[in-house]
């Protein structure tokens, strides 16, 4: 049997916005307001891109393909 994922720490959001910058940029695609916030729950800002970031995120996410979450 798997392990059950814990919900992220605060902390944790910080890493997670490095790995998703990182896997962007592997695709040749930036996020320019990419960051977090510090509210509570900590959130993942993605921001606001221009069609072309759009256009490029979207062949990325589609030439790949999507991974099956199992039901909570």
């Amino acid at each position: 049997m798997g392990k059950t994922p814990l919900p992220p720490r605060r902390d944790d959001t910080y890493a997670v916005v490095m790995e998703l910058r990182a896997a962007l940029a592997g695709h040749g695609i930036t996020l320019p307001s990419l960051g977090r916030d510090f509210g509570t729950p900590a959130l993942v800002i993605l921001g606001n891109c221009n069609t072309e970031t759009a256009r490029a995120l979207t062949t990325a996410l589609e030439r790949h393909p999507a991974h099956q979450s199992s039901p909570a």
